[in-house]
C-alpha cells in the first residue's frame, strides 16, 4: 500500500511567502503541499510562480482558489486556475459561496474540491447543504475540512454524517483545531479526541493538509500527531466505533 501524504498549507508556514514555506517543508518531511491564494490578488502571480518553477517534489499538490472574488473577476479566476491545470496536475480548492456561476467551474471535473465551510457560511456547513453543490457540481470531490465540522458539532455528529455520505468523494483533508470564532489552530487534546472519533471513515489514501498555525518548532510535533490521528493505525476508538459518536 502507499503511504499516505502528509504536508501542510504554505500558509500556515509562512503566510504567503511561498519560497519560504516551501524551504521550510523540505526540513520536515513532508509529502504534499496546498498552495492558497486566499485573496484574490495573491492568485495570479501564485499562478505564475507555479507554472514558472513547478509544484515541488511532493506525491499530493492542491491550489486553495481565493475564498472570495467580485461576481466580474469570477471569469479571471477561472481562466487562470484553468491555465495552471494546463501545465501541472494540482487540485483547485474553492469555498462554495465563492462559486457564483456553477457552469464556469464544471470544466474542473474530478479536479475541483469543494470544501465544507464553518458556521459563519452561508452554504456548504453540513451534509445535505455539501449535497446541494455536489448536485451542480457532479463530478467534483470533497476537500473535508475537519475543524470546520468540529467548530459547528462539537460531538462530530455532523462530521460523521459528511463522511458516511461523502467520504468516497474525499481528495484530502484539512486538519487543524478550529476556534469558536473559526481561527485554526494546533491540535489539542479536546481536538484530537474528537478526531479520533471519526478517523476510521477517511479513506487511508486521502492526504492530510495541515492548517495548525504554529510556529517552526512545532512542526514535527503536528506532523507526529497527524500521523498517529489519521495514518495507517488509527487510534483504538475509532478503530472499534463506527457508528455515529453521538
Amino acid at each position: 500500500m502507499e503511504k499516505k501524504a502528509f504536508g501542510f498549507s504554505t500558509g500556515s508556514l509562512a503566510r504567503s511567502d511561498v519560497k519560504r514555506a516551501l524551504g521550510m517543508a523540505a526540513q520536515h518531511a513532508t509529502e504534499a503541499v496546498e498552495y492558497p491564494a486566499l485573496r484574490a490578488v495573491e492568485l495570479e502571480p501564485l499562478v505564475r510562480q507555479l507554472k514558472e518553477e513547478g509544484v515541488g517534489g511532493f506525491k499530493y499538490v492542491a491550489v486553495h482558489a481565493p475564498s472570495q472574488f467580485d461576481e466580474a473577476d469570477e471569469p479571471r479566476v477561472v481562466n487562470l486556475l484553468s491555465s495552471l491545470l494546463e501545465k501541472v496536475a494540482v487540485r483547485i480548492v474553492v469555498h462554495p459561496d465563492a462559486i457564483g456561476d456553477y457552469q464556469l467551474w464544471q470544466q474542473f471535473g474530478e479536479n475541483l474540491c469543494i470544501e465544507n465551510m464553518d458556521h459563519r457560511k452561508p452554504l456548504g456547513r453540513t451534509a445535505d447543504e455539501v449535497s446541494e453543490i455536489f448536485a451542480k457540481l457532479p463530478q467534483a470531490k470533497l476537500c473535508f475540512d475537519i475543524g470546520h465540522a468540529h467548530e459547528i458539532d462539537r460531538s462530530m455528529s455532523l462530521a460523521y454524517e459528511i463522511l458516511r455520505r461523502f467520504g468516497e468523494r474525499i481528495a484530502h483533508v484539512h486538519a487543524s483545531e478550529v476556534s469558536d470564532d473559526c481561527q485554526h489552530g494546533p491540535f489539542t487534546a479536546s481536538s484530537r479526541s474528537a478526531f479520533a472519533k471519526v478517523a476510521n471513515l477517511i479513506p487511508r489514501s486521502a492526504p492530510i493538509i495541515l492548517e495548525t498555525d504554529v510556529p517552526e518548532n512545532r512542526f514535527d510535533d503536528q506532523l507526529s500527531e497527524a500521523r498517529a490521528l489519521f495514518g495507517e493505525h488509527p487510534p483504538a476508538y475509532a478503530k472499534t466505533n463506527r457508528s455515529s459518536p453521538r
